[in-house]
């Protein structure tokens, strides 16, 4: 293996910054983190006439605030200068787990023989930039950057709760009372949870992104084997909310696709699956839900639970819920009833609420995409749950343009059980 990274290189390592959006930071002119796209020359002033003061080699990892639009200025532990832009790009961080008992070094390049810049405790929730030769990825938390090994990390896997704290939760970088505060989490906001430490617990609301104290979120619960048909609207003058359900898969081809969809609109959905291909496609269950969408029952044989004895309506579920389980490790808490029947008897053995829709996209009979958008501009309002399925080319193909439509009418994305609060 070759020399791992001269002096020059090993500068580039021992950075630390603000984590911000890059695009909106570019704009700005903040310093965020980027990648080196080619060996490139570090220089004393944004001139190529100026003094040549270091090298940075290809895949390196920078601190960068865009100073012009052909010069980015640098900032490392013991240097500084600037670079050309064009020798740079965009990094865009996911948020990982460290799952090591103990803990994880923070190293300051990739090699276990590297100095120590620190230690990410475990259940910490970190941003990875990229990967190294050797198994290390390039992380950040709070404001510390460096190198840790990929092992030791794992993706989260989020739980939907509610800000339960009366003049709202404070929002903090780190997992500490004496982390950097960015802003308040307003009481009664849905976040996502994607880990406890400590005392404190990492959150999602939209943009909002940090640690709050976990005594200030609160469960968010559906009451009992209920059945419902829309959600509730929401107080005058908040965003409308609306439902986007699936029902049938998951499917090998199509759901990968609704959810690529669904991820580029940071829109949240609610899947309702049927057994035999929750457990064919087990990967495409994790991902669905890794990517925070809620899963839901739709029983294992697809029947008109109406019409079997409270016996088999129970088997119908009950296998259904333990294939969704060994892929996510969760049972579903949600339950929709092939063709919308039920009654008092499939009530009696079902302890989830059952989700209906107010507004049937028929998209199973007629396969056409302008037609599943038809019948939303048709019927939809605040509180929606609109039906597809995610079996079909043609609901993957429509998707994009019902998103479209509705983010122009001002409606968010959310899963059923936010919808029902």
């Amino acid at each position: 293996m070759k020399k791992l990274l001269p002096f020059a290189i090993i500068l580039t390592f021992l950075i630390s910054f603000v984590f911000v959006d890059n695009e909106a930071a570019n704009a700005r002119g903040t310093s965020v983190i980027q990648s080196v796209a080619k060996d490139t020359a570090i220089y004393e002033e944004p001139s190529v006439e100026s003094t040549e003061i270091g090298q940075i080699t290809k895949g390196s990892y920078v601190t960068a605030t865009p100073v012009s639009k052909k010069w980015t200025q640098i900032k490392v532990q013991q240097l500084e200068g600037y670079v050309e832009t064009a020798a740079l790009v965009s990094t865009t961080p996911e948020i990982y787990l460290v799952t090591q008992k103990g803990g994880t070094s923070l190293f300051t390049y990739p090699s276990p023989n590297a100095q120590k810049t620190g230690l990410l405790n475990e259940n910490s929730i970190i941003f990875v930039y990229g990967s190294a030769p050797g198994g290390w990825s390039f992380v950040q938390y709070g404001h510390q950057t460096g190198y840790v090994a990929t092992n030791s990390l794992k993706k989260p896997v989020a739980t939907t709760k509610r800000v339960n704290a009366a003049n709202g939760a404070v929002l903090r970088l780190t997992a500490s009372p004496n982390g950097e505060i960015l802003g308040t989490i307003a009481n009664k906001t849905v976040v996502q949870q994607y880990t406890t430490l400590v005392g404190w617990a990492y959150v999602e609301a939209g943009e909002q992104k940090g640690y709050v104290k976990a005594s200030e979120l609160a469960n968010i619960q559906i009451p009992g084997n209920k059945i419902y048909n829309k959600g509730v609207p929401v107080a005058k003058g908040e965003k409308k909310r609306v439902a986007l359900t699936f029902d049938d898969g998951p499917d090998a081809k199509v759901t990968p696709q609704i959810l690529a969809t669904l991820n580029k609109y940071n829109a949240k959905a609610t899947f309702f699956m049927v057994g035999p291909n929750a457990s064919k496609n087990s990967a495409i269950v994790k991902k669905v839900y890794e990517a925070g969408h809620e899963i839901g029952n739709h029983t294992w044989n697809h029947p008109k639970l109406t019409g079997l004895s409270p016996a088999n309506v129970k088997q119908e579920v009950d296998r259904t819920s333990n294939a969704i389980y060994a892929s996510i490790g969760q049972y579903p808490t949600v339950f929709r009833p092939p063709y919308g029947a039920v009654n008092d008897k499939v009530r009696s053995v079902i302890t989830m609420p059952s989700i209906l829709w107010s507004i049937d996209t028929l998209d199973w009979k007629h396969r056409n995409a302008d037609k599943i958008l038809a019948s939303v501009k048709a019927s939809v309002k605040d509180g929606s749950i609109v039906l597809m399925h995610d079996i079909h080319q043609t609901t993957a193909n429509g998707l994009e343009n019902v998103i479209l439509y509705l983010q122009k009418q001002g409606y968010e994305f959310v899963t059923v059980s936010e919808i029902l609060q």
